[in-house]
């Protein structure tokens, strides 16, 4: 499993780095967002924990934020107009904000929402983007971190000629010749290996030279840069107290030049920021995401509805994909109907619902387009404010983000996943490569804007093995980590398998990697053969298709299920494209042209339709087993899982949000898995007592949808009365459950509370599940008692009408 943390990228705490620049900035140690004064420095008004100034931009990004946690409907709002102006202006100007300090320290004072915002954009714009640059330069001491990190907050994080990336420039410009030390780290600049500390003693000497004669003309007013040279002479002190690596305090001098000590004990709001880890918290938890798929690329079997408007046509001139869609549609009404569609189809509220059942991550499917659009294309752009209100979002429920480039310039795969269904012509051009790469650079910049949020970057979604050479898509695969690399150094680099098999996935994989995880996609329903698999079977599939994906994840780069879902059939409107057919029917043109389906009779209804009002108490528990099966895989032995998808309007079995208000997606955390090929099957408690009875077998299997010959219900506390009866029945056709390991929604359960033994049923395949309707005391899970109690009547009645019947016979 995974367990990366960007905190910070040694032992540093990051509370100590905050805090010695609170003391800089604010003459103590404590979190003053409530601070808000004009300097008189040609930057505004300066306020809050990062000294955040309404000349600069970035109290407005502040501002923003706390729009976004609010709904826009707060004190700041105001401010909005005149903010706005002066950070695109850069003007100093303070007309226009004459209570602006005031409103910013009432809400400093007590509003979380407020306080959470200035946390977020602190980290977003100076402590993510000094850590980069740390990781770039190689840093693994606290203090070299940390001055990094004061540099970023007094100067930009920038490239400006006063900012952080041109001090380093500058630094760097000064090493020509190796140079040891006794810090114990090493660091390699223009090719020459210097001590870390011999290094950061060049950066201080060039901050201290810059702040006594910034180059920026807006830093050199009122000389009040020259007055904070004690931000060096701190630094400087540490250095010859040999105070190299902090564990939990730290020696430096106060703005008077007197020596303090901050400790790493901060407030309850740095405490929440102080780690990003990767999946989870401290325990390691995997990633339990979802997909946001069908919004910011539009696939027919999502959202049938913009494609249904065209029904009716001639074929040829009816949509299959977004490209043709747009082009049919028109610019000026494809982007009416886009925006109403990007403004609905997600909403806050569908995150809250995620989170609050265990998801975590977010996966973002995001067409090229969104980032470059050509002229001659028909789709249509403006997807990214809508993108960056996910993002908010996001960050607003706690969950982190994958950004997904899912299309490519001429299609990747030929699918209309991709934007464009056909043949692929990705691969055929350079143009469409640089503009892949293009779209990928403008992709990974959004993410280190939101690198609070945004911590997985896949490059680009199923590019096809069948199209490409495998060498080829490797090829693209390492210029692409390159890009990613030299802008977001920390971002989780994502790559999809081609739909190669896992023992030929090191082919795709460069070992100077790091930070990267393989993804693979798991579906039993675009074949033929898994089409015609029994419902036992598709389970059983599931661990033989996760063998070697397993010891892939262990052997070398991590692997995480980017999509899945509860389907094993292609009943689902448009899943095989828009016009196509099914296997399960036989109606696909070219691939199925007889039906597949494993029953006598093959039916796109019912159980396979898509109205999941209809599904049997039978098929939902299915769905919840084989869904039980995949996630006690991906979530317990792989870096995590995206379930396809969030939503979607018709298509039940691929509804995440769906799923887990039905019951056949779990919630998470659970208490306990389901073993592989075992089965939950069906709970019910204090169900009645009766004895051997073939036809009353018979009508209760009828009436829960379960083919089975016989059945057998008895109690253990009766199998010596019954003994004679029942060693014939074992000795035949049946299983005796004392001897076969039970499992109930996920508990293991004790022979003795089990009351009924299934028969023959598939016994002719010994790899099929032992289904058993049995029973679990003392449940305090509320759904499975709610659903016990009902099954259980649902019993009741049924032996009584069996009974009812036997009496009116005789």
């Amino acid at each position: 499993m995974l367990g990366i943390s960007n905190a910070m990228l040694c032992g540093c705490p990051k509370a100590l780095a905050l805090q010695i620049t609170n003391v800089y900035e604010n003459g103590d140690t404590a979190f003053h967002y409530e601070y808000c004064e004009d300097l008189k420095d040609g930057r505004g008004f300066t306020a809050g924990i990062a000294g955040f100034c309404s000349g600069t931009g970035d109290a407005w990004d502040v501002v923003q934020a706390y729009h976004k946690l609010t709904g826009g409907k707060d004190d700041m709002s105001q401010f909005d107009k005149t903010m706005e102006k002066y950070a695109a202006s850069g003007s100093d100007s303070t007309a226009g904000l004459s209570n602006y300090c005031a409103v910013w320290k009432k809400l400093g004072n007590g509003d979380a929402k407020f306080r959470q915002a200035q946390d977020s954009i602190r980290d977003q714009l100076y402590f993510n983007k000094a850590m980069a640059q740390a990781k770039i330069l190689g840093l693994k001491t606290s203090i070299a971190q940390a001055q990094l990190y004061d540099t970023a907050i007094e100067h930009g994080a920038g490239d400006d000629a006063d900012g952080l990336i041109s001090l380093i420039k500058r630094t760097n410009a000064k090493v020509t010749a190796d140079v040891k030390g006794t810090s114990g780290s090493t660091i390699t600049v223009n090719g020459r290996k210097i001590d870390e500390i011999a290094w950061l003693k060049l950066f201080l000497e060039v901050r201290t030279d810059d702040l006594l004669h910034p180059r920026e003309k807006d830093n050199q007013g009122g000389n009040y840069w020259a007055q904070t040279t004690y931000r060096v002479k701190s630094f400087q002190y540490a250095i010859e107290q040999k105070q190299f690596n902090w564990a939990s305090s730290v020696k430096i001098l106060d703005n008077d030049g007197k020596p303090i000590t901050p400790a790493a004990a901060v407030s309850t709001q740095i405490a929440a920021t102080s780690d990003t880890e990767l999946e989870g918290d401290s325990d390691n938890t995997p990633i339990r995401g979802a997909n946001i798929g069908g919004v910011f690329l539009i696939e027919p079997f999502i959202k049938p509805s913009l494609f249904d408007q065209f029904l009716g046509r001639n074929k040829a001139d009816i949509p299959v994909d977004e490209w043709t869609l747009t082009a049919a549609l028109g610019k000026v009404e494809a982007k009416r109907q886009l925006e109403e569609h990007w403004d609905t189809f997600v909403t806050r509220d569908h995150l809250e619902t995620m989170a609050e059942n265990g998801i975590n991550w977010i996966r973002i499917p995001i067409g090229y387009w969104a980032f470059n659009l050509t002229d001659d294309e028909p789709y249509v752009d403006g997807q990214v404010p809508y993108i960056e209100r996910l993002l908010g979002w996001s960050r607003d429920v706690g969950l982190k983000v994958e950004l997904d480039l899912h299309g490519a310039p001429g299609s990747q795969n030929g699918y209309d996943n991709s934007g464009r269904r056909g043949v692929p012509e990705w691969l055929h051009s350079r143009i469409n490569v640089d503009r892949t790469l293009d779209a990928l650079a403008k992709m990974t910049q959004m993410a280190t804007d939101w690198s609070d949020v945004v911590y997985g970057i896949q490059i680009l979604n199923e590019p096809s093995r069948w199209k490409w050479a495998v060498k080829d898509i490797f090829a693209f695969y390492n210029e692409a980590y390159d890009l990613v690399r030299s802008i977001a150094p920390d971002v989780l680099f994502m790559i999809h398998d081609t739909f190669l098999g896992p023992n030929e996935w090191p082919t795709l994989v460069a070992p100077r990697w790091t930070q990267a995880l393989m993804d693979t996609h798991i579906y039993q329903m675009f074949d033929n053969y898994m089409v015609t698999m029994n419902e036992t079977a598709h389970i059983d599939m599931v661990a033989k298709m996760a063998e070697d994906i397993t010891k892939f994840d262990k052997s070398n780069i991590g692997v995480v299920v980017g999509e899945f879902s509860a389907a094993t059939h292609d009943c689902t409107k448009y899943i095989n494209g828009l016009g196509r057919g099914s296997r399960w029917e036989g109606t696909l043109e070219g691939i199925a042209d007889r039906p597949l389906c494993p029953f006598p009779t093959c039916s796109c209804t019912g159980d396979y339709g898509s109205n999941y009002t209809e599904y049997s108490t039978h098929y939902k528990r299915f769905l919840r087993n084989y869904v039980d099966a995949q996630l006690a895989i991906y979530d317990q032995e792989l870096a995590g899982w995206f379930f396809w998808n969030f939503r979607t309007e018709g298509a039940p079995e691929w509804d995440y949000i769906l799923g887990v208000e039905q019951g056949w997606i779990p919630s998470f955390p659970r208490t306990a898995w389901p073993k592989l090929n075992e089965s939950s099957a069906i709970v019910f408690e204090d169900a009645p007592t009766v004895h051997s009875a073939s036809e009353a077998g018979n009508a209760i299997a009828t009436r829960l949808g379960i083919e089975a010959d016989e059945f057998v219900f008895y109690h253990k506390s009766d199998e010596a009365a019954y003994k004679p009866e029942l060693d014939t029945l074992f000795a035949t056709n049946y299983i005796r459950g004392n001897h076969v390991s039970l499992v109930c929604q996920g508990f293991i359960v004790d022979p003795y509370e089990v009351f009924l033994y299934k028969s023959k049923f598939y016994k002719e395949d010994t790899g099929m599940l032992k289904w058993l309707l049995c029973k679990k005391k003392n449940s305090h899970d509320k759904e499975h008692l709610n659903e016990a109690g009902m099954l259980a009547k649902r019993f009741a009645k049924l032996i009584a009408d069996f009974k009812a019947q036997n009496n009116r016979q005789s």
